[in-house]
């Protein structure tokens, strides 16, 4: 477990540095010679692979004969450092802002300028790479919350938006659900609070049989012919129903922390909301201290590294030739 200080000084360190991205899964330690399939470790100063080892192999008139490598390949190759790192910024320089990504609350921008000394511009490209990651972990950690002996609240909330240069920034409305037990949640953005639309997502992410606690909007009161157990509570009266002890302030709490984690600029359309929803998600999943190690193993699961381009080569040997060409 990494603290933003602790991670901050390792990239201070270009040993340490790429030992952590290695024992990540990020870039690799080793790889094979495209020439003579021999192993290649890292230079972990340049980041390049090179070999230029002998090896021999056998000509057109099947004579052993001595050859030598001049294999050498970029370590970012492949990576998610190369993939986004057309800006040309080093490695160290970009693992800061991930961390400031992670670790930082809004508005964390002028801050992070400040850490790296790049442009604003700069940031927030990379800041919306680091999204698109937690976008790939929400995709792979969507199971559906209840069940039988379940309780999963439910409620949709409003993300107001403010005027941005004169014009008004329409409004965006959220759906989601916690599991009690679990404390697992779901947050989808929808276009409306129907009854057609919000009963589509109950049953996407909802198991049949969970027991399902809601206010008394009306596009719920179908739940219970729909196969879940429906209890309400009457927020007009009552945030906590006072003979039954119904409530939904766990999901309630949740739209708080949404609304703190969420821009008041700039989040315009549906796809950005989803990504800024993504981040959300992953950072509620892990504790400040597990953040930054899990985020790379996710870039290491998104985009791993090429362990080889060897392909269809000569036979080759270690062993010395005593014919002559």
């Amino acid at each position: 477990m990494l603290s933003l200080i602790e991670f901050g000084h390792l990239t201070y360190c270009q040993d340490k540095l790429i030992e952590f991205l290695i024992e990540h899964g990020v870039l690799m330690s080793t790889i094979k010679c495209n020439e003579c399939n021999r192993d290649i470790n890292i230079d972990k100063e340049t980041l390049m692979y090179r070999c230029r080892r002998r090896y021999y192999v056998k000509n057109q008139h099947k004579k052993r004969v001595s050859k030598q490598c001049n294999f050498k390949k970029s370590a970012k190759a492949g990576t998610w450092f190369e993939w986004f790192g057309k800006n040309h910024l080093d490695v160290a320089t970009i693992c800061k802002i991930v961390a400031c990504f992670l670790m930082l609350n809004y508005p964390r921008q002028d801050d992070t300028q400040d850490e790296t000394g790049v442009s604003s511009a700069t940031i927030v490209d990379w800041f919306n790479f680091c999204r698109e990651v937690c976008v790939f972990w929400a995709e792979k950690h969507s199971d559906k919350l209840g069940g039988p002996g379940r309780t999963v609240e439910i409620n949709e909330a409003k993300i107001d938006k403010s005027y941005n240069r004169g014009r008004l920034i329409r409004d965006h409305w959220i759906f989601g659900g916690y599991e009690r037990d679990t404390k697992k949640i779901f947050i989808v953005p929808v276009q409306d609070r129907t009854e057609q639309t919000l009963l589509a997502c109950i049953k996407e992410w909802t198991l049949p049989g969970t027991t399902i606690v809601s206010d008394c909007w009306k596009s719920y009161n179908c739940l219970n012919n729909e196969g879940f157990q429906h209890l309400t509570v009457n927020h007009s009266y009552n945030f906590v129903d006072p003979e039954t002890g119904t409530h939904t302030q766990h999901i309630e709490r949740v739209w708080i922390e949404v609304r703190e984690n969420i821009p008041r600029y700039g989040t315009t359309e549906d796809h950005v909301l989803l990504e800024h929803l993504c981040e959300y998600l992953f950072k509620r999943a892990y504790s400040r201290l597990e953040r930054i190690e899990n985020f790379f193993d996710v870039i290491a699961e998104l985009y791993p590294p090429i362990t080889s381009t060897f392909e269809d080569q000569p036979e080759t040997s270690d062993e010395p030739s005593t014919s002559t060409a």
